[in-house]
């Protein structure tokens, strides 16, 4: 099994039509990382308050990032030379089904629509983990589970906040809490919620 921790820092709230402009993912078994800042696919410009929030601008997408198609396909190549190696592949994001991984997905799409279909049986046998589920499930007394909140509570420093690496960091260390967490709790925690929140 293959674990991966990632994270999308984006040019707003919205998955459905907001532009990915930086991704993070760190394998946990090999210690692997993948980043890069990604220019916007839509070409619109960062409004003040994204680049206030990551540190992102608009002068740096220009200069560093790389172009959508380019950006995708490195990050697909990187996941599949993983998933070559072991088709057992866990991907885990915070608040991922509502976020992280409906960008994943768009991200797909798009290589798709541009003749890049070899990433369709990976995509397929994913299986997709969203760790603020998962810190719900474990604390059911907290009022919010957000990373920033999980991080106070387990006194995880990020070093980064709101750039796709930071997050990520901060996020295999969240991880590693939870996962201990499951184990110690597995006779209070039925099969059936903890499969339905992890492999959902």
């Amino acid at each position: 099994m293959i674990t991966l921790l990632y994270d999308f820092e984006t040019s707003g709230l919205n998955p459905y039509h907001e532009d990915i402009i930086e991704i993070g993912c760190r394998c946990m078994e090999t210690d692997e990382v993948f980043t890069c800042l990604v220019q916007p696919l839509s070409n619109r410009m960062l409004d003040e308050k994204v680049q206030e929030l990551t540190g992102i601008t608009n002068e740096m997408l220009k200069k560093e990032g790389i172009r959508p198609l380019d950006a995708y396909k490195n990050f697909f190549i990187f996941l599949h030379n993983l998933y070559l190696q072991d088709n057992d592949i866990i991907m885990v994001a915070h608040n991922g089904i509502a976020f992280d991984d409906i960008f994943l997905r768009k991200a797909h799409r798009y290589l798709q629509g541009e003749g890049h279909l070899m990433y369709d049986e990976m995509m397929n046998s994913i299986q997709f983990v969203d760790s603020l589920l998962v810190s719900r499930l474990i604390h059911p007394e907290r009022y919010s589970h957000s990373m920033n909140a999980m991080c106070k509570l387990y006194n995880i420093t990020n070093n980064a906040s709101h750039r796709a690496m930071g997050d990520v960091n901060a996020l295999t260390s969240l991880w590693r809490y939870l996962i201990k967490n499951i184990q110690s709790k597995k006779h209070e925690i039925s099969g059936t919620n903890l499969r339905y929140l992890i492999y959902c």
